[in-house]
C-alpha cells in the first residue's frame, strides 16, 4: 500500500510517526481548504461574467 509505504520511507528519513501523520493531515487540511476556496473563486466568478454587459 502506498500510504504506508509513504510512512514508512519518512520514517527510514528520520521523522517519527506522530510527525508524519500529523504532516499528512495539515497537508490535507490545506488541500480541502484550497479546493473550497478555488470553488469560492470560481463561483464569484461566474457571478461577475453574469453581470457583463
Amino acid at each position: 500500500m502506498e500510504f504506508a509505504a509513504l510512512i514508512d520511507r519518512a520514517v527510514a528519513a528520520g521523522w517519527r510517526a506522530d510527525e508524519v501523520l500529523t504532516t499528512i493531515i495539515e497537508l490535507a487540511d490545506n488541500h480541502a481548504l484550497m479546493l473550497a476556496a478555488n470553488a469560492d473563486l470560481d463561483s464569484g466568478l461566474t457571478v461577475l461574467k453574469k453581470r457583463r454587459p
